[in-house]
């Protein structure tokens, strides 16, 4: 709670453009000293602020708690764009006629989010069948074409870290729930643990809950791939309500964050999510459960 107040009500300290990848965004120290990860609205179709909002409440109301602290802020267009002068991808902002810019303020992950290697064959970690010949975790376009991504080592039987299996399921659910079609891009850039060796991060989750389509085919294909899950957020989904979470999202300074269609697609992809559980239990009994 301190942390997103911070974010949300702090003066601005100082402002710095983001570095990398394809969306503009400014890493912002507020007065206090807490540090946030502006993402601005943008007329991109990969890049929701929305989503990063509905991703931190989702994550919450599920009790997951890999979603870094997030909030809705309106800030000043003026302010930021200066920092962003020659940078092409200005023409892409959306700011209000008034000069202010909605986005998601999203707080700073001091230890350096590290790429988790991963290997070939990881899948192994997730499944009961074993590997697969083709992997749907690659970029949309290497799925449809059956590219193979080029991975330099094997995973080994058993991840190092006991928990990484039941990270990794959960984190392939919950981008199912959340739509997000670009996790698993070149190299495993948004695959990333809390410092070497840590937790596994759900960040970067703009490229969700789109406004069109609620059943995407790589998602499909994505999902179905699991077949083991973790009991605590299999009960969790259970107890799903997607009224809790529309009341849970009412505080935030952008209600509301998603659209009444995205709500009732996520209500529908929870109860495919649980159908597809049912089915691997009924398949493999206990060992569709993973013991952490």
């Amino acid at each position: 709670r301190p942390v997103r107040t911070a974010l949300r009500d702090a003066p601005i300290a100082s402002i710095k453009k983001g570095g990398g990848g394809r969306s503009l965004g400014f890493k912002i120290t507020l007065e206090g000293g807490q540090v946030g990860y502006f993402k601005p609205e943008q007329a991109i179709d990969f890049t929701h602020y929305w989503a990063e909002l509905g991703a931190y409440y989702l994550d919450r109301e599920l009790g997951i708690g890999r979603v870094p602290p997030a909030i809705g802020r309106v800030m000043d267009w003026g302010r930021l764009m200066n920092h962003a002068q020659t940078d092409p991808r200005l023409a892409e902002m959306r700011p209000r006629r008034n000069g202010t810019i909605r986005g998601a303020f999203i707080a700073w992950v001091h230890e350096v989010p590290t790429v988790l290697p991963l290997g070939r064959g990881w899948e192994r970690w997730v499944r009961v069948d074993g590997p697969l010949a083709f992997s749907p975790y690659v970029p949309p376009r290497m799925q449809v074409e059956g590219e193979v991504a080029d991975t330099r080592f094997e995973a080994p039987e058993l991840p190092r870290e006991p928990a990484r299996a039941g990270e990794l399921s959960d984190l392939l659910v919950f981008d199912y729930l959340i739509q997000n079609a670009d996790r698993w891009g070149s190299e495993n850039a948004n695959v990333r643990t809390r410092g070497p060796g840590g937790p596994l991060l759900f960040f970067d989750n703009g490229a969700g809950f789109w406004p069109g389509d609620q059943r995407m085919p790589v998602m499909e294909r994505r999902l179905t791939s699991v077949q083991r899950f973790r009991r605590t957020t299999v009960d969790a989904l259970r107890r799903f309500d997607v009224r809790a979470l529309a009341r849970r999202m009412q505080d935030d300074p952008l209600t509301p964050v998603l659209t009444e269609p995205m709500l009732a697609g996520l209500e529908t992809r929870v109860g495919v999510v649980l159908a597809h559980v049912d089915a691997m239990v009924a398949r493999f009994g206990d060992r569709a459960m993973l013991p952490v």
